[in-house]
């Protein structure tokens, strides 16, 4: 179970960084930001989409418990 906890965690800090990295961009005066900050916030959308929620984690343990 820590080692769900930690990649979630892990997760959302990368997120974070994304996120702020992103608003840094977006505050600058930089003429070809949009191309970075378009990929940015692509990486984060592909992130929460791919995001597996815990409970069907959980689940998916528990089967393999069982079989076992």
């Amino acid at each position: 179970m820590n080692d769900l906890l930690e990649g979630k965690l892990f997760v959302s800090r990368i997120k974070t960084q994304l996120l702020d990295l992103a608003g840094e961009l977006i505050s600058d005066n930089l003429t070809d930001k949009h191309y970075a900050i378009s990929r940015i916030l692509n990486i984060i959308e592909y992130i929460e989409k791919q995001d597996v929620p815990v409970p069907e984690i959980l689940d998916s343990l528990a089967i393999k418990t069982r079989l076992n």
